[in-house]
Formats: structure tokens, sequence, C-alpha cells
């Protein structure tokens, strides 16, 4: 049975969704309440549509497009944006990196990194986590300051063959900070004292006053900051402020696209993003299945979580919001399984013929959410691709108000808002 709840009575269980929806829209637009029905392993969404509007030309006709028009997108400045992520910005970006006073949490692999199977937004969300983990110091801020989160410079398993810089998220996303690895400190056993610390458990205290800390090498997880507006010297306690929008913001700036992504993804949304689209006529329908769904058979990708629902329930979630507003003109439909996005697109065709059907245009459709092997699954892609794909299908979903998506995946929460 479906019951409709604003977003101030969801369930606990589904404090993530709301957490994690403003990955890319911190300092886009304003979030409105959402209203959501849970059925079986689906969320069916209500919330604000995910675009901005600039006016910019066509290259193709030297024509401005509508200045109204959805097929255009503002990338938020860390430098001189200000809020949130400009004071993110400014405090990984200190004037001496290597002053003896300037502190570090180094962000290690994990052992066997290569076979690290965590997905784009499964590494957004540890980077965010690590972030304010970094600004807050563990929530004794007091103590010493804040620390800056610096990378290690291992491979990053979605980053092979990279053509645009070094096998790292670098190649994707702007540095995290100028800083340098040279920078820091060494790693020495927590027992044989100096300047740096490497952590057995990521949650495990240390020493604040200690210069650098590396996380473990051995756990996946994160830290989890309390006071995560601690660092940011705005008056009042947490409860005063939002911790979506300092969620967002930590997510924002991890996901900064280096210029060539942002040339790529603006592309591809071009192409397929009508210019007349109105975000709040639109469902989005990201489809996640393929290693999401237990028994899959998949080699090298993570083990599944959920048994999918079947397409059905997702069409019924479309009628669902066609019953509830039946002004919605559009749906995007996207999913990395092709199998199963081109199963769901026959559906739409046959049972709401009025909808007007948007694509990812050129979507690789590796049919993995995971990211060590991404390669693997399509003939002759390359990982760049993949990742371009993938972050333009977020993207196109940002078009949407009203969303049906399943409950256990960092990819679709990730989405609605």
């Amino acid at each position: 049975m479906l019951s409709l709840r604003k977003r101030e009575e969801r369930p606990a269980a589904h404090k993530t969704l709301y957490l994690l929806k403003g990955i890319l829209l911190f300092s886009i637009l304003s979030l409105l309440l959402t209203n959501y029905t849970i059925l079986n392993n689906l969320d069916f969404v209500y919330g604000s549509s995910g675009y901005t509007v600039i006016t910019t030309t066509d290259a193709a006709t030297n024509a401005p497009h509508n200045p109204k028009s959805v097929t255009a997108y503002w990338w938020p400045s860390a430098e001189d944006g200000g809020g949130l992520i400009g004071k993110i910005h400014a405090i990984q970006n200190p004037d001496d990196c290597a002053s003896s006073t300037t502190k570090f949490l180094v962000w290690q692999s994990m052992k066997n990194n290569e076979k690290d199977t965590r997905g784009l937004t499964a590494w957004g969300h540890a980077g965010s986590t690590h972030l304010l983990h970094a600004l807050s110091d563990g929530d004794q801020l007091e103590v010493s300051g804040s620390r800056i989160l610096i990378a290690d410079d291992q491979l990053w398993p979605m980053a092979k063959g990279c053509t645009h810089g070094p096998e790292t998220r670098e190649c994707y996303f702007e540095p995290l900070t100028k800083c340098k690895l040279s920078d820091v400190d060494p790693p020495t056993s927590s027992s044989s004292g100096g300047n740096s610390v490497v952590l057995n458990k990521n949650s495990d205290e240390y020493d604040r006053t200690v210069r650098t800390v590396y996380t473990s090498p051995n756990d996946i997880w994160f830290r989890i900051t309390k006071r995560k507006y601690s660092w940011t010297g705005l008056p009042g306690t947490e409860t005063d402020h939002s911790s979506i929008d300092i969620t967002a913001a930590a997510l924002a700036y991890y996901f900064r696209p280096r210029e060539w992504l942002q040339k790529e993804i603006d592309g591809r949304i071009r192409a397929s993003i009508p210019a007349d689209l109105d975000p709040m006529r639109t469902v989005g329908v990201p489809i996640r299945r393929s290693d999401k769904c237990h028994g899959h058979t998949l080699k090298g990708s993570a083990a599944g979580e959920l048994d999918c629902p079947p397409l059905e329930k997702y069409l019924d979630g479309v009628r669902s919001f066609l019953d509830f507003d039946p002004l919605i003109q559009n749906v995007i439909v996207t999913s990395e399984d092709s199998k199963a996005c081109d199963e769901f697109l026959g559906m739409v065709g046959r049972e709401l013929p009025g909808l007007r059907v948007v694509r990812n245009v050129g979507d690789v459709q590796q049919g993995t959410g995971s990211g060590s092997k991404l390669e693997a699954y399509v003939e002759n892609s390359a990982n760049a691709n993949v990742v371009a794909s993938a972050l333009t299908s977020m993207h196109l979903h940002l078009r949407a108000r009203y969303f049906v998506i399943t409950s256990k995946s960092t990819w679709t929460s990730t989405i609605p808002g």
C-alpha cells in the first residue's frame, strides 16, 4: 500500500537519501520539501528540479540558446563562489603547505586497490565524509584547528588508462588541495611517536597534535563527523544549520570536474535534453540493476544488495505520479543495464504513449555500477567514456521533478531531492 510522507516524517532508515541529495545541486538551487512513497525497494520521490538557467551559444549554429534552456548548466566555482564551497577551498589550499602548523589527513587507498569495486557515488560519499573529518579534525577542532584532506597517488580503478592526467581521481576531478604528498610526514606506527600516525580503524581516536594522520588501508568505512559546522566559524549549534547543505557542499567540492570532463558532459546534455523540456513536468527513472541485484553473475563486480523489483513496479511508480499530476509530459530513463532499459522503454511506449521519452544519447551502459573493471564489460569502451556517460545520466535526472528509484543504491539515492 502506498503512503505519502513529507520529508520531516521520513523513516530513519531513509535519512541517507536526503543527506546525499545535494551532490551537484549545492549553490545551484534551493531545495523544496520532498514527498515520497516506498514500495518493494522502490522510492517514489517528489522533489525540486535540478537545473539552473544560463544563456549559452550553440557551437554548430552560433545562435544563442533560449535563456531558459535546460540544456545549459552552470558549474559552481570553489575559488570565487563563496559560501560553504568557498570556505572549504580556502582551508584546503593554505598559504604554506610545508609549514609545521599545517596538518593533514591522508586518504589512503585500500590494499589491493585495483580490485576496489566502489562506484562513483560510493567514492564521493567516502571522500566527502573524510573531508568533513579533516575540516573538524574528528570533532576536536578546538585542539589545533582543521586538517587538509589529501589523497594518496595510488591507482584509482576507474582511471586506468587515463589520457587526461594521472591514473587517480584527478584524471576526472580537480585536486582536493594544492598541497603535495611531499608536504606530509611519512607514516609511522602509533607506538613509535613522531609527527604521524596510521589509524587501525578510521573511527579510532588519535593524538590531535600529530601533524599527519593516515586513514586505514584496511578499513573501507570512515569517521562520522557530528559537529559538521564547527570549522565554518558560523554562530550557533549544529541544530541551527542544515545538515543537507554541509553534506552537499562537501560532495560538490569532491565532484568538481576537470575542464575536459565539464565540456564532455555539457555536450552530451545538449545532445540528450530537448530545449523545451519543462523539469516541473518530468519524471526521472534511473534504473539500477545488473550487479546491484542478488544472484547476478558479473565477475569482478560487487555482490548484489537487493532483490531488484520488476520493471512493472517502475511503471507503476510513473503511473502514480501521472495520477497525482496529469500535467507530466516527459520521462527521463537511464540505466547501466541496456537490456532492462530497452525493456522498460518498450513498456512505456506501449502503455504510456503520451509521454515523451528522454534518454542519455550515446550512453555506454557498461552493465555494472562497480568501478574496478569498467573497461571489461563493454567492448572498446574506455573508462573515461564510462565515467562521462554515468555523470551525464546523473545530470539528466537533475532536470526532473519526480523520481522512481531503488532504495538501496548510493547512485539512485543521490539524484532526487
